[in-house]
């Protein structure tokens, strides 16, 4: 399937997920220096359920605060205004990607994709951590979410992913190399898609389109370095599965560039570990 062919099947499919209205209004309210944590409480408040979700994530030992913040308002004083719009995208997108998860194609494993996933979010964060990046929460999410394109490609084009997933199977490629054979589209570009459509940071699209070769990504390079790096060493510490089990080698360029070929992996390796475990929070959200 050609690009220009994938782009109208998706344009024309009107139920592709949309973010929350509330995702707007926090961009919006944080792009004036005058608004207050009271502000973006109330804008969080009208979605109950979304509320609810993040003070569930805000007092887990991932964020550091277990049982001490009773109130968003609370949450945005403690951890500041962009931790907290990070917290609510996140929750946000798992919320979509919850409902939109098909449990029927092929013998395709959710539960296993989304442990790999968010291991690969807390790999990204602590490979940043470890670099000095302060992005690091960032990263989190956009190794969270660097597969997204596949939940799009199962829900909305079952039988194509079913003959990638059944080819990379048998001939031990990876996801995306399948895709490359099969329609020379992968779903690092159809989740590129969707983060465009759903106006998300640059350094998002970015790490969602190029996560398998950063080299491409001229812009927001580190950010898609560090996600291709965490995605290969949670495959490799056999964190879940994102629908194959080939692990490839860190690109030499990306090992140069982020300065890893000195670093203490074993001491990186426990550190994920760590971060990983704090990170269970987010299972029970998917």
């Amino acid at each position: 399937m050609a690009l220009k062919d994938l782009q109208k099947t998706l344009e024309g499919i009107s139920s592709i997920p949309t973010l929350p209205t509330v995702i707007e209004r926090i961009t919006r309210l944080l792009q004036s220096p005058k608004t207050s944590a009271e502000e973006i409480g109330k804008a969080i408040t009208t979605d109950q359920a979304l509320a609810s979700k993040v003070l569930k994530l805000v007092n887990s030992a991932f964020y550091g605060f277990p049982g001490r913040i009773s109130t968003i308002t609370h949450a945005i004083v403690i951890l500041g205004f962009s931790t907290v719009k990070n917290i609510v995208l996140t929750a946000s997108i798992l919320d979509i990607f919850k409902r939109k998860s098909r449990t029927d194609v092929a013998d395709f494993n959710f539960e296993q994709f989304w442990m790999h996933s968010i291991a690969c979010g807390a790999a990204s964060q602590s490979i940043a951590k470890f670099l000095g990046n302060k992005d690091k929460e960032e990263c989190f999410i956009a190794g969270l979410i660097h597969d997204m394109g596949k939940v799009i490609l199962c829900q909305y084009l079952p039988e194509d992913f079913k003959e990638a997933y059944s080819l990379g199977r048998q001939q031990g490629l990876l996801f995306y190399e399948s895709e490359k054979k099969l329609f020379n589209i992968t779903h690092e570009e159809i989740g590129g898609m969707l983060a465009e459509r759903w106006n998300l940071p640059k350094s998002l699209q970015y790490a969602i389109k190029y996560h398998h070769n950063p080299s491409t990504s001229h812009d927001h390079y580190m950010t898609t370095a560090i996600v291709h790096c965490a995605d290969i060493f949670v495959r490799a510490l056999d964190y879940g599965n994102g629908g194959d089990t080939k692990i490839p080698m860190v690109t030499e360029s990306v090992w140069k560039n982020l300065g890893l070929e000195n670093a203490p992996l074993p001491t990186l390796f426990d550190n994920i570990e760590d971060e990983f475990e704090k990170a269970n929070v987010f299972i029970q959200l998917t």
